[in-house]
């Protein structure tokens, strides 16, 4: 199959692979920390002692940061983690990235993806067919295929993505990228597509 020169053979640009790296790591995180505040925590509000004359430091509550049991100063809350990335810039590390496999000979291009059973065994006999590949992903065009899910579910270094979902990350976490033809053309249409402003 001819690939097209725009998506699967561009320069090799670290530092846009770097900052869409970052990008998706920073969106996917979770930020569901959270500290209790002295408004928050549990405890009476009750002024511990007098004021004045018992020799010791002045208090008003017991909740305060320097005490045992008391609240966080400055902690952290729920927040989103994700940073901004220009789709023009997440568009070029998704090129890099095959561009990258591709200049690698690791982009192998299948007609379809259909196994003949949902055995584990057939996809681990395939694997071990390719030359020196540790991990491998597999990417379709349309929905993944019952079988293929099934068969390829219990291996860890087989990972399956429909073409909607490929990333710069999946990418570079595999050292063999195995598309079928609808995948390629989806995937060039989608580069090809202008970008909404």
């Amino acid at each position: 199959m001819v690939l097209d020169g725009d998506v699967f053979d561009v320069p090799i640009r670290k530092d846009i692979v770097h900052r869409v790296v970052r990008w998706q790591l920073a969106k996917r995180q979770q930020g569901t920390h959270s500290t209790k505040t002295i408004s928050e925590v549990s405890g009476t509000g009750r002024k511990p002692y007098k004021q004045k004359g018992t020799g010791r430091a002045r208090h008003g509550t017991l909740r305060g940061p320097q005490f045992r049991g008391g609240a966080t100063m400055h902690g952290p809350k729920p927040r989103s983690h994700a940073i901004k990335l220009q789709k023009k810039v997440r568009r070029l590390g998704l090129k890099i990235a095959l561009s990258a496999r591709t200049a690698e000979g690791k982009l192998l291009v299948f007609e379809d993806l259909e196994v003949p059973s949902h055995k584990t065994k057939n996809i681990v006999q395939y694997i071990r067919q390719m030359d020196d590949t540790k991990k491998v992903l597999l990417v379709d065009g349309g929905d993944i295929d019952k079988k293929l899910k099934l068969a390829t579910q219990n291996l860890h270094y087989v990972n399956v993505l429909p073409s909607i979902g490929l990333n710069v990350y999946s990418i570079l976490q595999h050292d063999t990228l195995v598309m079928t033809r609808a995948a390629i053309n989806r995937i060039v249409e989608r580069m090809h597509t202008p970008i909404n402003r």
